[in-house]
This record gives structure tokens, sequence and C-alpha cells, in this order.
């Protein structure tokens, strides 16, 4: 019983998620990714997931993004992520079977926003493929934690 109350208390809810495809799988460095959140409680935690689907046409064994928050007072945070596509022997990470892999890497875990407003997430392929190959779709999820 005292099982059952602690996998229900650790519950995760999706607060947000937006999932952007590529046309013939193809991430253009043009092509910058746009998220908005509204945060109503700066007390409420989160993780946040970026998903990445890509085929076995995808030719390296790291994806690079270029990340940038905007926050409501408009001040900006960029960071650049790097996400695990294969492992060094060249084994994809993602699960899945045939040609595309479904990858789902933890950006950050119980995170606090702590202004209310609007919070604006850009996304940009960081690679010097131009047009990035072998990617058909980048999405973010916010699940709250509870």
């Amino acid at each position: 019983m005292a099982l059952v109350a602690f996998f229900c208390a650790c519950n995760h809810r999706v607060f947000y998620e937006k999932i952007d495809h590529f046309s013939g799988e193809e991430w253009f460095k043009d092509s910058v990714l746009n998220y908005q959140l509204e945060i109503t409680d700066s007390m409420e935690f989160y993780n946040i997931f970026l998903t990445v689907r890509n085929s076995t046409d995808y030719q390296t064994q790291m994806l690079y993004v270029f990340f940038t928050t905007e926050f409501p007072t408009g001040a900006l945070a960029k960071d650049t992520l790097g996400c695990i596509i294969a492992n060094p022997r060249g084994e994809w990470t993602g699960k899945g079977k045939g040609r595309l892999r479904d990858n789902e890497f933890l950006l950050k875990e119980n995170v606090r926003f702590p202004i209310k407003g609007r919070y604006q997430f850009t996304v940009e392929q960081a690679m010097r493929a131009d047009p990035l190959t072998g990617i058909e779709s980048f999405g973010i999820r916010f699940d709250e934690v509870k």
C-alpha cells in the first residue's frame, strides 16, 4: 500500500509539449524552432526534456543545438547542448526499430521558474552541415513534478 502511494506521489504530468517535424528529414540552419511557455505559478517544479527522432541516415554520433531562453524580463541565456544519438560503437541510443529512433534527453530536473510570465525558448541546429540530414523531428516537453 505504501509503495502504491509513493509512486502516485511522484506523478509527472505533461504541462507543455511541442514537436516540430522537418520535411525530408532536413534541418536547415535558418530553421529556428520557437517554443513559448506561460508560467503562472513560480513555486511549481518542472522536468524539461528534449525529444529527437532521427533516421538511420543520420551521419554523426552527436547532435548539437543552440538553446536560447528569453525570460519575461527580456533577459537572454544561451546554451550549447549536445545530444548523444549513437554510442562510440555506432549503435543508436534511441528506441525503435526500422529506420527511425526516438530519443528523449532530460535537459533539467526539478526546475523552478522564478518569475511569472511568458518564457520563450528557441532552438537552432549547431552542426556544420546545412541542411542537417537524418533528423525527422525535434521537440521540447515540460512535465510538472508533483
